[in-house]
């Protein structure tokens, strides 16, 4: 069964409904597989437990015998018309009759209720636990791959598949289960009643009521909300860059660029409702034509014939009529197991991949001592997102313990690659990476990340504290390392100067602090780690003069005694490393310190020139924004939500007029109904 459930779980591939099997020690087999979408449908509920698979047969066990209600519902009026026409209403008994019928439709009325409780109570508490679990597994898998799973992966894709991935997962295994049950169980219990009290009228109105299960509104409506869904891209593309689009002007432009998405999604959506209202208007004209085919055929039947009755007459044809609405009413549910089944698939696909680099796994060792030798032997590298693309070439080149190495060299040279490396974001194509002589894909990877402290150019913070922004590095630490991590970081002056210290809430991505306090709240959290190994890539590049000064110092004093590798293109902040290393296409192309290399007149001086050239002094200050309080919000009144449609009001005018003259049909075939009853009993008292 685990194989064939892994066969099942490749849903994007095609099925065989035969599939042949053969091995060493058996003869050939061959199993004969039910139709695929059946599979399909099915491999949805592979994380329910033995406690959801008996909520959902009890549940459908409900849904069956509430579709039934309606059908028994018609023989129970069949009985009733009959007995209007045959009593004299003179006679007492009608009375008991009546009261008995009153009894049936009472008992069925409570049974339903009952069953249309459970119904859907228990689908959608089985597929509201089943959705938790993908959800905790789908999440927990993604946190598990490697990154350059993610450079192939989108994170909008992702947000996407979170919410609403799954919510049509949950879509095609609640509720909606049971209606279609229900509704399938109607239109079978109607079609039985229809043959079985009279089929030759049953054959009549099938003639005709197949019609009403027609529609084309699925695919408009999924057009629709792809082009709302373009809208809603370009929107949340605006809105994350605001600052950006304010900056080039843009407002106007971005306005129309989403306009032009709304009008698309306006004319699916016009089209989708002329269609439905076609279709609406065309579906009960098919009614009251089987109404008037049923009554016209079914009279010759009931008085030239008298093989029916007038209940027998009732019965059958709201019976079969009944059941062509409810099998048209089912295709709404087809369409949500369409759209969870190909959910699924995606979904599915990503909880069964296993990851390149698992930092979840327990696998590899753990060095007793750790120096921090970081090496590169003949390394090549190429970006899974890339892969036709060189980024290090043949590299080689050796960190030793305790020293600050600079990487330098023009952009795209392969430096921040080397630093990924080290933390095993990605694994070399060839070659290998040492840590104190030891490959590091042999190393325990969590074990290899807790010797890793790395402040970036763009540090991410998270919408908390400043205190659980720095335990963020190490979970668990006490108060006073974060302190002591704060202080060696020249973070814990203007931590102090805030109102609320250590508790004051950064805002989302760090919004409320500049950018020099983002950079040593980021230093913080490298050091609380009491990292072994250092890695800086450009952590002072995006800051001011000022700025940059009071990070530098705290790198200064942080990095000592330190494995350390620093990328940076300001001379200030690599003239006093160690080592600095060159770097160009991919190769390490010189190494030295600050004087020889400029001798050498390579990579390095050529950096040191141009900067030398092109220098200039930026001096920005950032102010922390102020809270601000939110200002009420009013609520829209009715008559100015009416003041936006005045356009459209010929089509309201009508449209309201059409659906009050559409609301008044029923009524009106009440009155018709009547009279044929009382057409049907005055033939019978002449007689």
């Amino acid at each position: 069964s685990r194989y064939v459930t892994e066969f099942v779980s490749k849903a994007d591939k095609k099925f065989s409904k035969n599939l042949t099997i053969k091995t060493d020690s058996l003869p050939s087999c061959k199993i004969l597989l039910p139709d695929p979408r059946v599979w399909l449908f099915c491999v949805q509920f592979r994380f329910a437990t033995c406690r959801d698979v008996a909520m959902m047969v009890v549940g459908g066990v409900c849904a069956v015998l509430h579709g039934s209600a309606q059908p028994l519902m018609l023989l129970v009026f069949g009985l009733l018309t009959d007995t209007f026409i045959e009593y004299d209403i003179e006679i007492l008994n009608i009375e008991y009759e009546m009261t008995l019928f009153a009894f049936y439709y009472t008992g069925i009325g409570a049974a339903v209720f009952l069953l249309g409780y459970f119904q859907i109570s228990l689908w959608v508490t089985s597929a509201a636990r089943q959705v938790q679990l993908i959800r905790k597994m789908y999440f927990s898998k993604v946190m598990r791959m490697e990154i350059g799973w993610f450079d192939c992966t989108s994170v909008g894709e992702l947000n996407t598949r979170l919410s609403d991935d799954i919510n049509k997962i949950n879509d095609a295994i609640a509720d909606q289960v049971a209606i279609f049950v229900q509704r399938f169980t109607t239109f079978v219990c109607g079609f039985c009643v229809g043959f079985v009290k009279g089929w030759k009228l049953t054959l009549v109105i099938i003639a005709a009521s197949p019609l009403i299960g027609v529609g084309f509104v699925a695919r408009l409506t999924g057009m629709e909300l792809q082009a709302y869904a373009k809208a809603g891209a370009v929107a949340d593309e605006v809105l994350t860059s605001i600052r950006t689009v304010a900056a080039f002007g843009g407002e106007r432009k971005e306005v129309q660029r989403y306009d032009r998405n709304l009008v698309s999604a306006q004319r699916w959506g016009i089209r989708k409702g002329l269609i439905m209202g076609f279709f609406t208007g065309y579906i009960w004209m098919i009614i009251f034509l089987c109404y008037g085919l049923a009554f016209w055929y079914g009279s010759t039947l009931v008085v030239d014939t008298e093989e029916y009755t007038p209940g027998t007459l009732l019965q059958v044809f709201f019976g079969v009529l009944i059941a062509a609405m409810n099998l048209g009413q089912a295709s709404p549910c087809l369409e949500a197991f369409a759209a969870g089944r190909g959910a699924a698939t995606i979904i599915f696909e990503t909880i069964d991949r296993e990851p390149e680099i698992d930092c979840f796994s327990e696998a590899g060792y753990k060095l007793d001592k750790v120096k921090g030798d970081i090496e590169f032997h003949n390394v090549t590298f190429h970006y899974p997102s890339r892969p036709e693309v060189k980024i290090l070439d043949q590299l080689s080149v050796a960190v030793k313990t305790g020293e600050t190495t600079a990487f330098v060299g023009p952009s795209g040279a392969g430096k921040s690659t080397a630093i990924q490396l080290i933390q095993r974001f990605y694994d070399p194509k060839e070659g290998m990476v040492t840590l104190d002589g030891h490959d590091i894909r042999g190393l325990n990877i969590q074990w290899l990340r807790s010797l890793i402290g790395i402040v970036e150019q763009e540090p991410v913070l998270f919408a908390t504290t400043i205190a659980e922004n720095i335990r963020y590095g190490r979970p668990g630490v006490t108060m006073e390392d974060i302190v002591k991590a704060a202080k060696e970081a020249n973070a814990f002056n203007f931590i102090m100067d805030l109102p609320q210290k250590f508790d004051t809430l950064v805002g989302e991505g760090g919004g409320q602090m500049s950018g020099g306090q983002k950079q040593r709240i980021a230093i913080a959290r490298a050091l609380v780690r009491n990292p072994r190994i250092l890695l800086l890539d450009m952590a002072t590049s995006a800051l001011d003069n000022e700025s940059e000064a009071i990070v530098q110092e705290a790198l200064d004093k942080v990095r000592l005694g330190r494995t350390t590798i620093s990328i940076a293109h300001r001379l200030s902040t690599i003239k006093n490393a160690d080592v600095i290393v060159g770097f160009e296409h991919g190769q390490a192309v010189e190494r030295g310190k600050h004087n020889e290399l400029l001798e050498r007149k390579g990579v390095y001086f050529t950096l040191v020139t141009l900067q030398s050239q092109g220098d200039k002094a930026l001096n920005e200050k950032n102010a922390i924004p102020d809270d601000e309080d939110e200002e009420p919000v009013e609520p829209a009144p009715v008559a100015r939500i009416l003041k936006y449609n005045l356009p459209e009001w010929p089509y309201m005018l009508f449209g309201s007029i059409g659906a009050a003259i559409n609301g008044g049909v029923n009524p009106v075939y009440a009155l018709l109904f009547s009279q044929i009853l009382a057409v049907r009993f005055n033939f019978t008292n002449s007689k």
